[in-house]
């Protein structure tokens, strides 16, 4: 079995003293007399005469930017860089940096979350990776991981932290501290988990983040409690991130949430997730795999701007025209997003509100008329901006002479008298000019200006 415990602060603060390194990875050094002691201390101030006069505030700022194992290793530049590390507010361990055995990353965190103390953290970041075999088990080893995890995360909530971010693959949801979501001082909080805990939903009966205006959840299996725990439990929450997550739950509510962002989550239950945000402003959407049909709007006056991606593969309906009236800027991306605007377009909805569209990533030019049939519901349209599917099946019936075939022309007229603006972006402009020029046959608006952008490979 796998045991890990913090180290003896006095022993490893004599160790430092001394110029002696005991953390793996980092480079020995024996100590010298006092008289050599000086004079390479004298040496190394002349040698940097801007840094030795700097505050220690800005030289701690420095610090911050610094792999923590770099930050720790400037104590031996002279007695006043000795202790300087240990008011760095900002922590970032990143196991993948670390050179050197697990069990060495773990005596490095823990020495110096011990040696630090309770000095004020305002940012603790963790990217810790388990081994495939202790995230696939319940290894003795992968609990000694968990439980030592969970001590360093009560060490950063302990000095009151303004920003946590853990991303720690062979964790899931279940094992982490009840305390991280009774932290008043957190203003932003990004948990990302590798495992979904066996189908275990988050059970965190009590939620307190009165300061929270941005949160994030990677791989999370969310039922009903746990999101409405969420959602009322941070009053000021401003964001919310779900990434990768089952969503066992099917509504929202939320008086002051103003963005959100559902991406590539899967459901269970009914399928259908109803939205009731007041306050919502932006919404971005992308593939919902099994388990999720439908994404309703209930109550979302203020929102303004949309962006939705989905692959064929991944269709669900998201019923946008429950909000045409009120968004400002729209971008439908990927295979799917053909189908999702086929489903708009039979509701007949009118975005009078609607100034920027985005398209892109479908072969829209297969499907021109489909285009043009939803611009005769945008009135008040000021920028159309296409990008170009590569392997577009239109640009080979340009070239072959079957440009002519229905459905395939855009031979439908609409009105857009504020459209100002059409922006190309392409990679292969095969093409793209008869394109536009179908396009301008069908506008009535004469003076629109054509940008062309080539995208970056």
């Amino acid at each position: 079995m796998a045991t890990f415990s913090f180290p003896n602060a006095n022993s490893f603060s004599k160790k430092i003293d001394q110029k002696s390194w005991t953390l793996s990875g980092t480079r020995s050094m024996e100590p010298h007399n006092n008289h050599s002691r000086s004079n390479e201390e004298s040496t190394m101030s002349n040698t940097l005469p801007d840094l030795s006069n700097l505050p220690d505030l800005v030289l701690v700022s420095i610090l911050s930017l610094m792999d923590p194992k770099e930050a720790v290793q400037t104590c031996i530049l002279s007695k006043r860089w000795r202790n300087l590390w240990t008011c760095i507010p900002s922590l970032n361990f990143y196991k993948g940096n670390f050179k050197g055995t697990n069990d060495a990353f773990v005596h490095f965190v823990s020495s110096m979350l011990s040696l630090r103390g309770a000095s004020k953290l305002d940012t603790f970041r963790l990217r810790w990776y388990a081994s495939q075999d202790e995230a696939n088990s319940d290894s003795e080893e992968r609990k000694a991981h968990v439980i030592v995890a969970n001590a360093w995360i009560y060490t950063a909530l302990s000095c009151k932290p303004l920003v946590i971010s853990l991303n720690l693959h062979g964790f899931d949801n279940s094992k982490l501290p009840p305390a991280l979501f009774r932290c008043a001082s957190l203003k932003h909080l990004e948990l990302h988990l590798s495992c979904r805990s066996n189908g275990e939903a988050a059970e965190y009966k009590y939620v307190n983040l009165p300061s929270l205006k941005k949160l994030k959840f990677g791989r999370f299996i969310i039922n009903d409690p746990f999101m409405q725990g969420i959602l009322s439990g941070c009053p000021l929450l401003e964001e919310l991130e779900l990434c990768a997550c089952s969503l066992n739950f099917s509504e929202m509510k939320s008086d002051h949430l103003r963005c959100l962002n559902i991406l590539a989550c899967q459901g269970s239950g009914s399928g259908v997730v109803e939205i009731f945000m007041p306050s919502l402003v932006s919404l971005q959407f992308k593939n919902f795999y099994p388990g999720v049909n439908k994404l309703s709007f209930k109550s979302t006056p203020s929102l303004v701007k949309v962006l939705v991606w989905c692959d064929s593969f991944s269709v669900a309906e998201v019923e946008l025209f429950n909000c045409s009236t009120t968004v400002i800027d729209l971008g439908l991306f990927g295979s799917g997003a053909e189908g999702l605007l086929q489903k708009i377009v039979l509701k007949c909805p009118i975005f009078d509100s609607l100034k920027q569209l985005t398209v892109g990533q479908w072969s829209i030019n297969e499907n021109l008329d489909l285009l043009c049939q939803f611009l005769q519901h945008t009135p008040n349209l000021e920028k159309l901006t296409i990008i170009d599917k590569e392997d577009s099946v239109l640009k080979r019936h340009i070239l072959t002479g079957k440009a002519e075939k229905k459905g395939a022309t855009g031979q439908i007229p609409f009105r857009c008298d504020q459209l100002k603006a059409i922006e190309i972006k392409y990679s292969d402009l095969t093409g793209v000019p008869e394109l536009v020029d179908t396009l301008l046959q069908n506008i009535s608006r004469r003076s629109v200006s054509v940008v062309y952008t080539k995208l970056q490979m």
